[in-house]
């Protein structure tokens, strides 16, 4: 009799539960998604894309329109595939929010320099060293690389160039003078760098970005305090920071005939 009992509460518990789990399925495919939200990192200043951009491309891909689809049909892994593949995007997540509504998180790629080389090609240069392409909707206020930047459809043939730019403008970023210092960078046919200064207009001569870099920009920073802030920021036409231990300035023509 024990025996009989047990089998039939484990048969009734089975029974219920197959039922609990259909019922739940059922539910589940019952639910639709009730509205789609976008949220870009605009409080980082950029906006580099649009909201309605996004809506649209998430549409697109649903058919028609993501409101009132079954949340069960919509393939979440390739939206975010999709999403993740625009040249703005550095990361993107989508994910259903306890109203049924689609949530798409978007973070976007954050330019350190622009870079228009000799042929009028331009492009940005992100944090984690990406090629950005230029946006209509929006212009980012960095730096600006001029010069001999080639571009080849193998990329790796301008890893060199872009390397030493992307050292040369993570270094400056971090220094709070020469952050504010500054304005753009030059690209000599050599590869050697010159940087132009927003005070001043000086052209300073870096040459070749190496491992010299701090002991080059710490002279630069001691000339700056004890020599131009004595003889006047505009006395020099330009600095050269390429011998060591050294700093070699050539005055501007009016100072060179007085």
């Amino acid at each position: 009799m024990k025996k009989v009992l047990l089998v039939a509460t484990v048969l009734s518990a089975a029974a219920l539960f197959i039922v609990v789990l259909t019922s739940a399925i059922k539910k589940q495919n019952q639910l639709v998604c009730r509205n789609i939200q976008v949220k870009i990192d605009y409080d980082s200043g950029l906006a580099f894309l649009s909201e309605a951009e996004i809506k649209d491309k998430i549409n697109y891909m649903c058919g028609g329109s993501i409101t009132g689809k079954p949340l069960t049909g919509i393939d979440f892994r390739a939206l975010e595939n999709t999403v993740n593949k625009n040249p703005f995007v550095d990361n993107a997540e989508i994910f259903v929010d306890q109203q049924q509504g689609v949530v798409v998180d978007i973070v976007q790629k954050r330019p350190i320099l622009r870079v228009i080389n000799n042929d009028g090609v331009s492009y940005y240069i992100s944090e984690k060293n990406e090629r950005i392409p230029v946006s209509d909707n929006f212009t980012s206020h960095v730096a600006i690389a001029l010069g001999n930047v080639a571009m080849h459809k193998d990329t790796k043939r301008d890893s060199a160039v872009q390397a030493a730019l992307y050292k040369l403008i993570l270094f400056v970023r971090k220094d709070e003078f020469l952050n504010a210092l500054v304005d753009q960078v030059y690209v000599k046919e050599a590869g050697e760098m010159e940087v132009i200064a927003k005070i001043g207009g000086q052209t300073i001569r870096v040459g070749s970005v190496d491992d010299n870099l701090a002991e080059k920009f710490n002279r630069l920073k001691i000339f700056y305090n004890e020599g131009l802030r004595k003889a006047g920021w505009d006395k020099y036409k330009t600095i050269d920071l390429r011998y060591k231990d050294h700093v070699v300035c050539k005055k501007r023509d009016i100072y060179n005939k007085q």
